[in-house]
């Protein structure tokens, strides 16, 4: 009964290693695959005026916003997915609706500076049908902390109190001697 079992195992392996996979292969369906890759070289393109704004200097507390303008380049539709920015406190706005070739767009970003101190920089990536998926935006900011607040306190005091260097420790029995 196993030498049965075993004989049948064995010539089905063989039968299913004697067909040839590129035999079944329906040569339409290869030439329709062809035709849809080459029609993968339409993308969108997102063409903006400048992908990086500096404020400049500010005050604490307020909020600065701006538009991104951008144009649709490429030889098919824009769709943006969706717009996420670095941190909660840089909002991103951008068109919900296709945007056909030769289209102009805005993404408008609005910018909350405060508790912001010092040298801000805020990234908005966009994720849509690009040939690329992503495109990043920048914002920057100097921010000067409000009247009467204080700036942030190093985390070293300027004259740092000096701790003694460690020392080997002593071998256990004697006193004095170092290893």
């Amino acid at each position: 009964m196993k030498k049965f079992i075993l004989l049948l195992l064995l010539t089905g392996l063989w039968m299913s290693c004697q067909n040839d996979p590129s035999k079944k292969i329906n040569k339409d369906n290869l030439q329709k695959a062809k035709q849809e890759l080459n029609d993968q070289t339409k993308f969108p393109v997102m063409t903006f005026d400048t992908e990086e704004i500096d404020f400049g200097n500010h005050n604490e507390g307020e909020i600065l916003d701006t538009v991104f303008r951008f144009k649709n380049t490429g030889n098919a539709t824009l769709i943006i997915s969706k717009v996420r920015s670095s941190c909660g406190c840089t909002v991103p706005e951008w068109p919900k609706n296709p945007i056909k070739p030769g289209d102009s767009g805005i993404i408008k970003v609005v910018f909350n500076t405060n508790h912001k101190t010092g040298r801000q920089t805020k990234t908005i990536t966009i994720h849509s049908n690009e040939k690329n998926l992503t495109h990043i935006l920048r914002i920057k900011a100097q921010i000067k902390p409000k009247d009467g607040a204080q700036k942030p306190a190093s985390k070293l005091p300027s004259k740092a109190k000096r701790l003694p260097p460690l020392l080997p420790k002593e071998k256990p029995g004697k006193k004095g001697e170092r290893i």
